[in-house]
């Protein structure tokens, strides 16, 4: 608009990137270039209003990726997410990943945006999609790091101290359903049990499982089959029950 003041609103760049990605647009580096350049950087924590605009702008599926470049291409990711800078154009260390660290997070909330509807909490699997690899900047094993950082950043971000603990959760354990499914025993009580003591909660459960799916879909074709989906939903199953208080399902 005309009269829009951006040194006077924070949230502008996420509301205007939300605005186009929800409508199928894109913003122009114009555009872009002048909120980087007259935008004063978020408050600490994030106003509620900030982070709205982001899982909205996550929750538009494909149609983010643009929009999220050229927000990128300016800088305001990282102002953002200052973490970012460390994932940003890195490449991957596994061959089987299609894109690089910075990109394979935007298409893991591009996957995620699908099946906001499968859990009670889209917000928080399209955050922790967009979250899931950000360890992989730092030394060490990616999810160790990354549940560091994520605390730290949601908190920044003005999440709830229990919304950032699940996302620590999902973070840290993003490898742990199809790890589990597909190098150990289903039928051994103690593989339930681990992965009953790691997530904890039938929410973080559904979460998780979505999380996997959405990691995996977006590394590659060699990431996901058939097989290792049903190997993943019967762990799934087996876990819920064993939190629903009525002992693992049994194997099929």
């Amino acid at each position: 608009a005309q009269a829009a003041r951006p040194a006077a609103d924070p949230v502008l760049p996420l509301r205007a990137a939300a605005a186009a990605a929800q409508n199928g647009l894109t913003v122009s580096y114009a555009t872009v270039r002048r909120l980087a350049a007259e935008c004063r950087p978020l408050p600490v924590p994030w106003p509620d209003e900030a982070r709205e605009q982001l899982v909205t702008l996550l929750g538009a599926g494909e149609a983010a990726v643009p929009v999220w470049e050229a927000l990128e291409a300016e800088g305001l990711v990282t102002r953002l997410l200052p973490d970012w800078e460390r994932v940003r154009c890195r490449p991957q260390r596994n061959a089987v990943h299609r894109w690089t660290v910075d990109r394979h997070l935007v298409e893991t909330a591009v996957r995620a945006a699908a099946m906001t509807r499968r859990v009670a909490r889209p917000d928080l699997l399209l955050v922790a999609a967009l979250l899931h690899d950000i360890g992989k900047g730092w030394p060490g094993d990616h999810s160790e790091a990354g549940e560091v950082i994520v605390r730290d950043l949601t908190t920044r971000m003005g999440f709830p101290p229990e919304d950032t603990e699940t996302l620590a959760v999902l973070v840290r354990h993003h490898l742990t359903l199809v790890d589990t499914a597909t190098r150990r025993d289903p039928d051994d009580p103690a593989t339930v049990e681990a992965v009953t003591k790691a997530v904890g909660t039938l929410p973080e459960l559904e979460l998780l499982h979505a999380l996997t799916e959405a990691d995996a879909l977006a590394t590659g074709p060699a990431a996901w089959s058939t097989w290792r989906a049903s190997l993943v939903d019967g762990l799934v199953a087996r876990v819920a029950a064993q939190l629903a208080g009525g002992g693992a399902a049994p194997a099929e």
